[in-house]
């Protein structure tokens, strides 16, 4: 059975970027990562190869006479006699059929062991996929220190604002002043650090997302070569009935002298 068309098994691609909006806001990388399209419907299964021609001799319709075909038909046929070099061109044909067919068949077998490949392969895409949207927590708790961390600027910027329109004097004011210094330090050394914690974070998320995009378009450059592969196949198969059809309808059902097979066989 062939794969999905390509565009309906593409990986999405994870986008990475994580950025601080007002100096608060954390876009997740879950949150960009595309959805994955629905799967298309399955094709039907690939054709299966040629049978083999039918060479079972049958009973001879008269005395020194028999038939390449095996069926009751093709042994009561009537109509001229198959010439030797014509018996001939039917034999090497035969034998060239089933030869093809062989081939064709033995070509199926590797190319399920490939389909079972790149299916275990699309698995352990979508466990990691999962893996790296999980990271969204991540994402997600530090998008709330960003935020916290912004309500305690803007309240600190509200009191700075509220003691400069009306300074405190003597020993309150100064107290007052030297704890709002102090806040600005750790305002600034947790600004710091978070800065410093989203540049990690990011780096990290992108690395995993390359991986992962890398790691898809692989898998689905396989799936490609895959369908071409097995579209060869099914043409070839098809091919390979007609001929084998036409084999039946001029080769098969003629009757031919078993003296001339004799002959052909010892290389006359």
């Amino acid at each position: 059975m062939p794969f999905p068309p390509s565009s309906a098994v593409r990986a999405p691609r994870l986008h990475a970027a994580l950025s601080v909006l007002c100096a608060a806001a954390l876009i997740p990388l879950a949150a960009t990562a595309q959805t994955p399209p629905k799967p298309a419907a399955k094709p039907a299964a690939p054709a299966k190869p040629a049978a083999a021609p039918a060479a079972a001799p049958a009973a001879a319709p008269q005395a020194g006479t028999r038939t390449l075909g095996s069926s009751a038909g093709a042994a009561a046929s009537g109509g001229p006699l198959l010439t030797r070099e014509e018996l001939r061109a039917c034999l090497n044909q035969e034998a060239s059929l089933r030869q093809r067919i062989d081939a064709a068949a033995a070509e199926r077998a590797p190319l399920a062991q490939d389909k079972q490949a790149i299916e275990v392969e699309r698995e352990a895409l979508r466990a990691e996929r999962e893996k790296l949207e999980g990271r969204k927590a991540l994402n997600d708790e530090l998008a709330a220190r960003f935020r916290a961390l912004a309500e305690r600027i803007e309240s600190w910027n509200q009191r700075v604002k509220s003691f400069d329109e009306k300074p405190k004097t003597g020993v309150a004011g100064e107290r007052e002043r030297a704890a709002l210094n102090t806040e600005r330090g750790e305002l600034d050394k947790q600004r710091i650090a978070l800065g410093e914690e989203l540049t990690r974070l990011n780096a990290a998320n992108q690395e995993l997302a390359a991986g992962f995009n890398a790691r898809a378009q692989a898998v689905e450059n396989r799936v490609a070569a895959w369908n071409e592969r097995n579209a060869r196949l099914n043409d070839a198969a098809g091919a390979l009935e007609l001929e084998r059809e036409a084999w039946v309808g001029s080769c098969a059902n003629r009757r031919y002298r078993e003296d001339d097979e004799i002959a052909i066989r010892r290389g006359q």
